[in-house]
């Protein structure tokens, strides 16, 4: 004879329970989705810990800054100045003009004569955060017999970064006007 059994349930019993973990998973779900903020008690220092408050925070944007090194003394002034270590290439003050970019990386350089002895000189750089970069070029380029090279440093939407005047007197940077 087989037996048959019956599990009985009554309705008014199983809702509630039903309701209850129906707010359960509720509840779970929107602190899973809900952040807080963590706060530390003040003035509650334990140990050697001291409390302090914050006046100001925020992250500190580093301008682009352009150097030129017209002979060897200016060569190793830059590199001691901005605690950088070149490699031991062979520069040539004759032959060449060194320009030292920290926080930008240079893409382009282009030589325009604007008028009897002026000359400019646009550099196109891309500002990179804790970045730097020495280049080389052709002194016959970017310098003129008499008169004064301007350089130009601009970002790739034209915008002007900094700008400095090379005179031909022993070629030494004569005046330095720096673009913020």
């Amino acid at each position: 004879m087989a037996k048959s059994r019956m599990f009985v349930v009554e309705a008014r019993r199983v809702l509630p329970l039903l309701f209850l973990l129906v707010l359960l998973i509720s509840l779970s779900v929107y602190d899973s989705y809900r952040t807080s903020p963590t706060v530390a008690p003040e003035g509650v220092a334990k140990g050697n810990e001291v409390s302090f408050i914050t006046a100001d925070k925020g992250e500190r944007e580093d301008l682009p800054t352009f150097r030129l090194a017209v002979d060897a003394e200016g060569w190793a002034e830059v590199a001691e100045e901005w605690n950088v270590t070149l490699p031991e290439y062979p520069f040539q003050p004759q032959h060449e003009v060194a320009l030292f970019a920290l926080h930008a990386e240079v893409k382009n350089v282009q030589t325009r004569s604007l008028s009897d002895g002026q000359l400019e000189v646009e550099v196109r750089v891309i500002p990179k955060r804790d970045f730097y970069q020495v280049v080389t070029l052709p002194v016959a380029d970017v310098t003129l017999e008499s008169g004064s090279a301007t350089w130009k440093f601009v970002d790739k939407k034209g915008n002007v970064l900094n700008q400095f005047v090379v005179e031909k007197t022993q070629q030494t940077i004569a005046t330095e006007t720096p673009q913020k």
